[in-house]
């Protein structure tokens, strides 16, 4: 057991998997999402944390199986519009590989994508399907997405006097500290043994340092960005000054912002840095970053 300095809630996707994992907190999720009973589950990519320790920069997806539904479920911290056409691919590519090809399609299992959005708290759930906005009618359900603003069902809890409806105590406790959990639980067992799993995610070393790891590879890109910037807009500004010219502040910010992504790409080379990763952080090309060995 290692001492928790600080406490990661399952806000962060690790301690979400952690927890995930066991059914009984899965259901308890999806349940008031899905808004019925859910009999069986089967989690149909269990060792998913495990696998993906060794994958830096891999995001996260869980993906279940009920009796007549596949559904993956996405934890979002950044819902923008490019994480939406992403979670739009994710549906599409699954409901393909779920359909048999034939002389006719045949259809199985329903495909069901579940985004638990933060930072997003205008809705508290909202389902989208195929619909024709010029007929007005549905196409099918055959697809169907579902968002919900976790932060708007926190927001509600504690705006109605720490009062919760049955079932979304599962919600609201994804993003609760160890204290608020503590009280929480006592209105709840599957928030009391919730709790005990994101402690012990807390004091697993794997976790913490997947967590830490995507937490300074977050930084180091703000910063990197930001330094990239900051001297392409100061080269730029002395090479537009010396040509009188607005071209040379547009070329000289552009010129110093990819002199900065080479620069730290070979300092990335040189703390022998997967070359995945690199690209991911500098946006330069894989080729590119190779011709920087030498």
């Amino acid at each position: 057991m290692i001492k928790i300095t600080k406490f990661y809630t399952a806000k962060h996707e690790p301690v979400f998997m952690y927890a995930a994992v066991k059914k009984e907190f899965l259901i308890a999720i999806l349940e008031p999402i899905l808004d019925k009973k859910i009999v069986e589950l089967e989690i149909l990519n269990p060792n998913l944390i495990q696998d993906h320790y060794k994958i830096r920069g891999q995001r996260l997806d869980l993906l279940v199986k009920t009796k007549d539904e596949i559904i993956n479920v996405e934890l979002n911290t950044n819902y923008s519009e490019e994480v939406m056409i992403r979670n739009l691919h994710y549906i599409f590519k699954l409901a393909s590989e779920n359909t048999e090809r034939g002389n006719k399609y045949k259809i199985g299992y329903s495909i069901v994508q579940v985004n638990l959005n933060f930072y997003n708290s205008k809705y508290t759930r909202s389902i989208y399907t195929l619909y024709d906005k010029i007929n007005k009618i549905e196409l099918t359900d055959y697809i169907k997405i579902y968002n919900v603003g976790i932060d708007k069902y926190i927001k509600n809890y504690y705006n109605n006097g720490k009062k919760f409806t049955q079932g979304e105590e599962a919600l609201i406790m994804l993003d609760m500290d160890k204290q608020e959990l503590e009280e929480l639980s006592e209105k709840s067992d599957i928030v009391s043994d919730f709790k005990e799993e994101v402690i012990k995610a807390n004091n697993d070393k794997f976790v913490v340092e997947w967590i830490s790891r995507e937490e300074e590879q977050k930084q180091y890109e703000e910063v990197m960005y930001e330094k990239g910037l900051n001297q392409g807009k100061q080269q730029g500004l002395l090479e537009g000054i010396a040509k009188g010219k607005q071209q040379g502040l547009s070329e000289g910010i552009t010129q110093g912002i990819e002199q900065t992504k080479i620069e730290n790409a070979k300092k990335m080379l040189e703390l022998k840095m997967d070359l995945e990763t690199i690209s991911k952080v500098t946006g330069l090309s894989k080729e590119r970053i190779e011709s920087l060995r030498n």
